[in-house]
């Protein structure tokens, strides 16, 4: 008998044996023996950093004895991406971020230093998320429709602009999808956040924003936003009010973002399926079901197998949407 099987039916003869106690499922074993962690591309405090410590603290035990979070900002997320790249293929090394960093940056950056195919092995998604596209008070209180709103921006071309978090996010991208499907060439208004986009349509310096969905929910309730449209398959559960741009008849208006982790290339199948399955487990953990909520984020998990398709996917999807906008970042 090899020394592997006598240390799994002694493990299994323990565990028929004792009763079990408040230690046993931390003492269980992990699918690695070496402490793991989770790297961040973006800085503590935000709603990706509270989402991976609360997964951190569900992995701890079950795919590795410790695992903590590292946040290494900078750089839109890619000096994270980068550190991924580099590490040794063993599932020590896990990487949480936006679609945007394999899914746009490729098209946006010239120089990216990375291939999202090919210098990452996918694990599964963790979240997904819509946008919220509003208008505020530069716009008349009777304009309530996209089609409305589009016909006061051919009215007012010199005032038809919109704003997002930023250039090269992905909120800019589907504000410019908007505007295409409304037949419009609304002028993007960069900001550094999506809530300083929000205070000048609330204010009345842009007509409207495109946003992460939890970010305006709170002024759309006070009733200083109108919410045109959300951009997913579906309504928002938190704002159910409000239609899709698709069933409104602007079917190429479909974005949902998600946050998804990666590990190292070439990480053996075994263990990004492995982390991929308590990665699910924790996403279906009732303190997890209300961090999501609080965030209007939607559950989500995938094998990797669907992560490397949707991927793919969304890679071809977005490619001619940035192309057409003629935007790109040399560094």
């Amino acid at each position: 008998m090899t020394t592997l099987n006598r240390r799994s039916l002694l493990a299994g003869a323990a565990a028929l044996a004792l009763p079990a106690s408040p230690l046993a499922f931390a003492q269980q074993p992990t699918t690695i023996q070496k402490p793991a962690r989770i790297i961040l591309g973006f800085p503590a405090g935000g709603s990706l950093d509270t989402i991976a410590r609360l997964l951190a603290e569900r992995l701890k035990g079950t795919y590795a004895p410790s695992v903590t979070v590292e946040n290494r900002a900078g750089a839109a997320g890619r000096i994270a991406m980068d550190y991924v790249k580099a590490s040794e293929p063993d599932g020590t090394a896990i990487t949480m971020g936006p679609a945007s960093v394999a899914v746009l940056y490729p098209h946006v950056y010239r120089n990216l230093s990375y291939d999202p195919l090919r210098d990452f092995t996918p694990v599964s998604t963790v979240c997904t998320f819509q946008f919220g596209f509003t208008i505020g008070s530069m716009v008349p209180a009777e304009v309530r429709t996209p089609q409305q709103f589009a016909a006061w921006c051919k009215a007012n071309p010199k005032d038809a602009s919109f704003g997002s978090a930023g250039e090269g996010t992905m909120a800019h991208f589907a504000g410019l999808m908007v505007s295409r499907a409304l037949g419009l060439e609304m002028q993007h208004v960069p900001f550094k956040g999506g809530a300083p986009a929000l205070q000048a349509v609330v204010g009345g310096q842009i007509a409207a924003s495109i946003n992460v969905l939890v970010e305006p929910l709170p002024f759309i309730k006070e009733g200083k936003l109108r919410a045109l449209g959300v951009t997913g398959p579906t309504r928002a559960v938190y704002l159910p009010q409000t239609p899709t741009f698709v069933e409104q008849g602007f079917r190429d208006v479909s974005v949902e973002e998600y946050f998804a982790a990666w590990v190292a290339p070439r990480t053996p199948a075994p263990i990004a399926n492995a982390l991929a399955e308590q990665l699910k487990k924790a996403i279906q953990t009732k303190e997890l079901e209300e961090a999501y909520a609080a965030r209007a984020f939607a559950p989500s998990f995938s094998t990797p197998q669907e992560l490397d398709r949707m991927v793919r996917a969304d890679l071809a999807k977005w490619a001619p949407v940035v192309k057409a906008s003629g935007f790109t970042i040399d560094s």
